[in-house]
């Protein structure tokens, strides 16, 4: 009883810690952060398509988006597309499935810890917890982005490939094809890890039926989207690779190896700065378990060979390496269950420095979210704009990511961001307005957003991080020229 308490409380404190995250998380879904431009940009395409029927973008800047879509694997916009089928196009809906999924993707890799691998409920705890709380996921669990989508997919895999009661016969093998299959319309970044998943699966469990139903799995959602876009190859890959060619590696191998060890952690490790330290370790531990143990090093095989493909071709960006961490995890409790550590004591004072530094970007942007809602609210911004801008005509905003929320309640606005306004006419409009924060006295103010905001010292906003609609301003714009001079220095207009 004495052995197996401690156990039983950290099943509760898990449950308990991942329910405060849900509801402080409910409660401040709409507020941190206001709309931003990877979430505009994922959620246009599934606005346009709801509104036209067709898979299109206007304010993707690569050519072609106009006529269809095909600059981003699919996924995240399907996502989208049926959230818009059920809830309205507002901030907190269109965030709600990937609060949703982030949490239940924790929860679920806890009971893959405990149950499949069967470690200590305290270690299963204390790594799902630091994940949680970890800065980059964190952020990235209330920023609309498609690594929520991601790791939802990689935890559910791990939940199917490392399951202790058998499953009908072939029926496991095809459905980790199909999250595989899934994994290929996330994003680009996971076919390396895709790769890596099937060979090691199919070379384990190699059988003519089974490999059978493994490519069956792995191939029918991805050849459902050709379908969909009518096996537009050509198109598929001139806007797909052009996209990712913005995103890739670039520099010599030492600069490589630099960014994927140190430099893509730096915007995180100012307030975690053991990250750089964990990683080494961590690829340590999988060479070691790939070398010493190759028949049990899957997740050594993920971390070290799809890792090397990131090394050599992947930006350094920490947002992109959420589905890694998951790997990194599964690496780790691979070692407890092989060694059996003793557990470390939590309460010597040396951790508190530590949890401390962990919890703080969660409570610091929660904090400042609550008492900024006032001036983050995304309901009372839109309610603005419907008090300054044109009932009839063809009206196009660009700028602040609010608009696409406003664009999306009326068919005659469209939205666009400020980096790309080439796929619109200036001719093509009778009103165009830039919603910015930044003043443009050269253009004409219609109008500034002036919600109630309070005196909040600077110290505050430098640790809460995290813009607001205070101050917007609407300009209008009343010539060709001045259109592309606000967009010059995004855009590059000469």
């Amino acid at each position: 009883m004495q052995i197996g308490a401690p156990r039983h409380i950290a099943e509760k404190v898990f449950y308990g810690v991942l329910l405060v995250y849900l509801v402080v998380g409910l409660i401040n879904l709409d507020v941190i952060p206001i709309p931003w431009l990877d979430e505009a940009a994922c959620l246009e395409p599934a606005v346009l398509w709801k509104r036209t029927g067709s898979y299109i973008s206007k304010a993707w800047p690569t050519p072609g988006t106009e006529d269809i879509f095909l600059s981003y694997p699919p996924g995240i916009m399907m996502l989208h597309r049926l959230t818009l089928g059920i809830f309205p196009c507002e901030v907190f809906w269109v965030r709600l499935p990937f609060l949703l999924l982030h949490v239940g993707a924790i929860w679920l890799l806890f009971r893959v810890f405990i149950r499949n691998q069967q470690i200590d409920s305290r270690w299963a705890a204390l790594l799902c917890l630091y994940f949680l709380f970890d800065k980059a996921v964190f952020e990235i669990s209330r920023s609309v982005r498609g690594e929520v989508i991601e790791v939802a997919l990689l935890v559910a895999w791990m939940a199917v490939y490392t399951r202790v009661k058998p499953m009908r016969k072939g029926l496991q093998t095809l459905i980790l094809g199909l999250l595989c299959g899934a994994m290929l319309l996330t994003h680009l970044k996971l076919w390396p890890v895709v790769a890596v998943l099937s060979v090691w699966y199919v070379w384990q469990e190699f059988t003519v039926p089974k490999l059978i139903g493994y490519a069956a799995g792995l191939l029918v959602l991805p050849l459902c989207f050709l379908i969909f876009i009518d096996f537009r190859i050509a198109e598929l890959y001139a806007q797909l690779f052009q996209h990712s060619m913005e995103h890739t590696a670039g520099g010599g191998l030492h600069i490589r190896i630099y960014n994927y060890f140190i430099g893509r952690f730096y915007p995180v490790y100012k307030e975690q700065p053991w990250l750089p330290l964990l990683h080494g370790w961590v690829t340590w531990l999988a060479w070691k378990q790939f070398r010493l143990q190759p028949k049990n090093a899957l997740p050594a095989a993920v971390w070290l060979i799809a890792g090397l493909v990131w090394l050599l071709f992947l930006g350094p960006y920490y947002r992109y390496f959420l589905p890694m961490y998951v790997v990194g995890l599964w690496v780790v409790a691979s070692h407890i269950a092989d060694k059996c550590p003793a557990f470390p004591n939590l309460k010597k004072w040396y951790w508190w420095p530590v949890i401390g530094m962990m919890l703080f970007p969660f409570v610091s942007r929660h904090a400042l979210g609550i008492i900024q809602r006032p001036e983050r609210d995304p309901k009372s911004c839109v309610a603005f704009l419907e008090t300054q801008m044109p009932v009839s005509g063809r009206v196009l905003l660009y700028g602040n990511e609010i608009g696409l929320y406003y664009a999306a309640k009326h068919s005659n606005v469209d939205f666009t961001h400020v980096t790309s306004p080439d796929h619109f006419g200036f001719g093509e409009y009778d009103s165009i307005y830039y919603l910015t924060d930044v003043l443009h006295p050269e253009l004409v103010l219609k109008a500034t957003y002036k919600p109630q905001q309070l005196a909040l010292p600077g110290w505050m906003y430098a640790l809460g991080r995290g813009g607001t609609f205070a101050n917007m301003h609407i300009y209008v714009i009343g010539s060709e020229a001045e259109w592309k001079s606000v967009a010059t220095p995004f855009y590059g207009w000469d």
